[in-house]
């Protein structure tokens, strides 16, 4: 019961900590796009989408934290730095197996880790797609509006004689 009530509070711990950082994100960006509207430009674009792989990074290096924390204070490896590696090899599914989890008991977390992960990095994505999508769509709207409303002057026509 131990295991189970562990999971659980991890599972809540990672998207309280996913869902409190996507709500950050959006704050920043929605505090920054008139700004970003007026700077509209490829290297604020590139800035911006940056800005945004950094802090989905940040949080899920605080998500892979909170796991190796866990596994380090349940004693599962002998050092921080050995359950930070199994966490991230766990939390990415690359698992590559030169660490495992020592007590058969806790061996169920990591998979449980892995498909967590799997979840947090859609999300993730979903997250990008929406920001890259709105600013190509802005560029679109951008690179429309002046065709709508530009006129084309004609060459004079000559007239033969």
């Amino acid at each position: 019961m131990e295991h189970l009530g562990s999971a659980l509070l991890l599972i809540s711990a990672t998207i309280m900590i996913h869902g409190a950082g996507t709500l950050v994100l959006f704050w920043i960006l929605f505090r920054i796009r008139i700004y970003a509207i007026h700077h509209f430009g490829y290297l604020h674009n590139a800035a911006l989408l940056t800005t945004v792989v950094v802090a989905l990074l940040a949080v899920h290096l605080m998500e892979v934290l909170s796991w190796a924390a866990f596994y380090f204070y349940k004693g599962c490896f002998s050092d921080f730095n050995t359950s930070l590696y199994f966490s991230i090899g766990a939390y990415t599914t690359l698992g590559d197996g030169e660490a495992l989890l020592g007590n058969p008991e806790w061996r169920l977390l990591g998979g449980v880790e892995a498909l967590l992960g799997s979840l947090m990095l859609c999300w993730s994505t979903v997250i990008l797609v929406r920001v890259v999508t709105e600013v190509y769509r802005y560029h679109v709207e951008h690179w429309e509006e002046p065709q709508s409303h530009q006129v084309i002057p004609h060459a004079p026509s000559k007239t033969i004689q």
